[in-house]
């Protein structure tokens, strides 16, 4: 009995670290000063934990939720007239995402998905737009990009740059990938158990 409870304790162990990478996505959004008539520019890439944001719904995250669920974030600005280079989460405070009332579709481009009043991403200038994806610096970084409007940053140089994309990178045709080592671990102890399990002898009952 104690072998079998064993056995659906790593089981269930293994099944947590599959659905806790699943919920780790990497993306990267875009920003272009195009429409506002500028030439700067910022791309980031971070690893997105979708598990931290309500989908549908609101979610303003700070603190430790905010570098957990933009994790390995580097957001670089070129083409501004002050404010240029790499930023890290460390430069910002609080992470912003509204999805205006629908289910979006990380594995996806964002910037377009349907919702019951329009197209999610920014409008127009001066238009409306629909939701809201932004990032704000902490105050302490001076030269780092911070929310200004809608799917807006503006950079150090007072440059404002608009959301253009934002959508998972999609990676390299590649073998499959091999699985993390605490998986591999975990699934040698649980076959162990079940061949440990099979060996047994059965006590037969007079």
């Amino acid at each position: 009995m104690k072998t079998k409870l064993l056995i659906l304790s790593l089981v269930a162990a293994i099944s947590t670290v599959a659905v806790s990478r699943a919920d780790l996505i990497d993306m990267q959004a875009l920003w272009s000063g195009a429409q506002f008539g500028n030439g700067a520019s910022a791309t980031a890439t971070f690893t997105f934990d979708t598990s931290l944001f309500n989908n549908p719904g609101v979610t303003s995250l700070t603190g430790s939720a905010f570098s957990n669920a933009f994790q390995n974030l580097q957001l670089t600005v070129s083409g501004a007239s002050a404010g240029n280079g790499v930023f890290t989460v460390t430069d910002f405070s609080t992470g912003l995402l509204d999805t205006m009332g629908v289910t979006l579709d990380f594995h996806s481009e964002l910037v377009g998905q349907a919702t019951m009043v329009g197209s999610w991403g920014p409008g127009p200038i001066h238009g409306i737009s629909i939701g809201e994806f932004n990032l704000f610096s902490n105050g302490f970084s001076p030269l780092a990009p911070t929310a200004y409007n809608f799917f807006t940053l503006s950079t150090f140089g007072g440059q404002n740059i608009l959301l253009t994309s934002f959508a998972p990178v999609t990676p390299p045709a590649a073998p499959a990938a091999v699985p993390e080592t605490s998986t591999w671990v975990m699934g040698f102890l649980a076959l162990g158990a079940v061949v440990f399990l099979a060996r047994r002898p059965v006590a037969v009952r007079a």
